[in-house]
């Protein structure tokens, strides 16, 4: 049994009630197990609860629980529909369903979702507990622990989940805010995870747990980079692979700290790229941060131990900028940004701005030339009719000569 607020008291609502409406004894909003708010289109401020859906006179199938109470999903009468999970007569004469079948409705309007053969509405019970928004008949984003299939099927979702594809999980598509959704490469659902378990192989970008992308990586960060490699593997000098050995000119695998990586032989630093290991030289003075240098004057190694090399390559400094992350001490641009101008941006703005200033481009060339065109049109003209009036002038003179 609820309460509601009666001049400030608490006051129990009816029986079987479980949500009344603030100051109104009767007006029932949401039933308790097994009893469902009566045939009304609209439950208004005396609404009451009666049985949940039993098969009999007006319904042909129970399919749907909410709640812990039974829906209608099928109408006997073949003409009517479900509303709301209860078969009404003037449903035939509603707006709510567009298409119906054998006493169910397969396509709801935009007042309405479509859901287990009915149309429910996110102003009402119990579609107001399953959507919170609805678009185009279909309901565009649910609410806590459930989900509608694309064909209209209700989904009960794993505890864990705020929206699914499927019960179980692994089909989470949204999760609450204190924890992440861990997905595998490519997938576009997961299972809800405490941030302190993504770990051996992903990594937390924002609300999600994504995977490495390099295989047999340990742990990586924002970067395409692993940072340490599972089991006996070392880091490539580049960070892009795990490897059983290390391999290259002046390259030797070492231990620091209890990480495996591949690194350059003492008096050696590794280039820029990671491509291999370079001898290193004194830097210009207008770099004083900088340690080394390679021959064309690029940071390979920061004086400070907590600095990193910054991504124009000239200076150091901790942390990195916008976009970037550390990679054995180089920033590096992150997985979704490109490096322009020294500095890493959205791999999509980019794209967008490229695509602007392409059409920009090409109006500009046509305003161009249809100015041209014009121009020449107008001067051929001008200049036919200079030569008809000279011809006439000249054809007048000859007369009167005569």
């Amino acid at each position: 049994m609820g309460l509601y607020n009666s001049s400030g008291t608490c006051t129990p609502c009816t029986d079987s009630c479980a949500v009344c409406k603030d100051g109104t004894l009767t007006g029932c909003q949401q039933c308790s197990p097994g009893k469902i708010l009566e045939s009304l289109v609209v439950a208004d401020d005396n609404a009451k609860c009666v049985d949940e859906c039993a098969v009999g006179d007006d319904c042909a199938e129970c399919g749907i629980t909410i709640d812990g109470s039974r829906y209608c999903t099928r109408c006997k009468d073949s003409n009517i529909y479900p509303l709301n999970g209860v078969c009404i007569p003037n449903t035939q004469k509603d707006t709510y369903c567009t298409s119906k079948a054998n006493g169910a409705c397969t396509t709801c309007s935009g007042a309405a979702f479509l859901m287990n053969g009915g149309c429910y509405t996110t102003e009402h019970y119990p579609g107001s507990t399953i959507c919170d928004k609805q678009a185009g008949g279909k309901c565009e984003k649910t609410k806590k622990e459930y989900g509608i299939s694309d064909d209209g099927k209700l989904l009960e979702c794993d505890p864990t989940c705020l929206g699914c594809t499927a019960p179980g999980p692994g089909h989470c598509t949204r999760c609450p805010s204190d924890k992440l959704l861990k997905r595998a490469s490519g997938a576009a659902t997961g299972s809800c995870i405490d941030p302190n378990a993504c770990v051996d192989g992903y990594y937390a970008d924002g609300d999600a747990c994504l995977p490495c992308a390099t295989p047999g990586c340990k742990a990586c960060g924002h970067t395409s980079f692993c940072t340490e490699c599972a089991g006996e593997l070392f880091v490539s000098l580049d960070g892009r692979s795990c490897l059983g050995e290390c391999s290259g000119d002046k390259v030797v695998g070492e231990v620091p700290g209890g990480v495996r990586r591949c690194w350059c032989e003492r008096g050696f630093l590794p280039a820029l790229d990671r491509s291999e290991c370079v001898l290193p030289t004194e830097c210009p003075p207008d770099m004083p941060l900088c340690a080394a240098c390679d021959t064309s004057g690029k940071c390979l190694s920061c004086a400070a131990s907590n600095h990193n090399i910054q991504t124009d390559q000239r200076t150091c400094a901790e942390g990195c900028g916008t976009r970037a992350s550390s990679n054995q001490g180089v920033c590096m641009c992150e997985l979704d940004a490109v490096l322009t101008k020294d500095i890493c941006v959205s791999a999509k703005e980019l794209a967008k701005k490229r695509t602007a200033a392409i059409a920009g481009g090409t109006v500009a060339g046509v305003i161009v030339i249809g100015s041209l065109v014009g121009f020449l049109c107008w001067w051929f003209l001008y200049r036919g009719k200079r030569i008809g009036a000279s011809s006439s002038t000249v054809g007048l003179v000859q007369s009167k000569s005569m």
